[in-house]
């Protein structure tokens, strides 16, 4: 996963003061300290352990989860790791919670993870469904953009779109741009005949996922419902390259819900698995 890599890592160093490499026989994790703790992930959605194996046993995760339990014991300061959704790695994010919870760390807080299977048909929900019909009246156009001019305009419809909803986007597009060294970006746009009016960036963080990052459009055209028509169009464009998952990320932060996204998202039709952030 491109988030465990060191190569991400030394991108984003910067966002903190150290950065600690530390590798238990082929089971590694890298935490960024700032402010005094130590974090996994410093800089990326999600962190926690990567291995060599896909499917490490349970006597070697609990070693490493003493390893790491007396590693940060030593250093007497606070760590907190978020784990990836299941659909990365069931098996390694199960014996992750369950080993750390063993050593000692506990649930610092859930968040809840939207993803779609698209090994399965899509099916969105009613709702979801009328928007979508509302939007295929009008004359839209999707396009996967292929030049900076183009990703410029979808980054700037999304950064307009979330400061006027009180939160500016967590990347820059130059730290886009710098990130697409290190990881495959896919960016898209929708058109209102010429215009654009809605845009969406996407990691392809593992093998088979693609993964959002952001997205938004221009809300003077929300009411014709470009989010719903770009939405299944991405989906339907992974589907058609035989990705295996579509992870639209979650619709909480640090446990607290956003009601709105989650309906969205459900409406779409994601399966909802649980997003852990554990604290020693």
């Amino acid at each position: 996963m491109v988030f465990l890599k060191k190569e991400f890592a030394e991108l984003n160093k910067h966002k903190c003061s150290e950065l600690h490499y530390l590798d238990f026989n082929g089971i590694s994790i890298i935490l960024g300290e700032k402010s005094g703790e130590f974090y996994s992930p410093f800089s990326a959605p999600f962190g926690g352990f990567s291995s060599l194996q896909k499917k490490p046993s349970l006597e070697d995760m609990e070693n490493v989860s003493e390893k790491l339990y007396e590693w940060v014991r030593e250093k007497n300061k606070k760590c907190h790791i978020t784990l990836p959704p299941p659909l990365y790695n069931e098996t390694l994010v199960s014996l992750s919670i369950y080993t750390l919870q063993n050593r000692g760390f506990s649930i610092e807080c859930t968040d809840l993870n939207y993803s779609l299977n698209l090994s399965n048909s899509l099916q969105p929900k009613p709702n979801f469904c009328r928007n979508l019909r509302k939007a295929l009246k009008e004359s839209y156009s999707f396009k996967k953009c292929d030049n900076d001019i183009e990703r410029k305009a979808a980054y700037d419809i999304i950064d307009k779109n979330r400061k006027e909803r009180g939160y500016p986007p967590h990347l820059s597009f130059e730290e886009l741009q710098k990130t697409g060294n290190v990881c495959e970006i896919d960016c898209f746009l929708m058109y209102l005949k010429e215009i654009p009016v809605a845009g969406a960036f996407i990691y392809l963080t593992a093998p088979q996922i693609a993964q959002l990052i952001l997205w938004g459009d221009n809300r003077e055209y929300s009411e014709i419902r470009p989010m719903n028509l770009l939405a299944m169009r991405i989906a339907e464009h992974y589907k058609e390259r035989d990705f295996s998952h579509f992870d639209l990320g979650p619709a909480s932060k640090n446990g607290i819900p956003n009601f709105g996204l989650s309906r969205f998202k459900a409406e779409m039709g994601c399966e909802i698995t649980l997003k852990h952030t554990l604290t020693l």
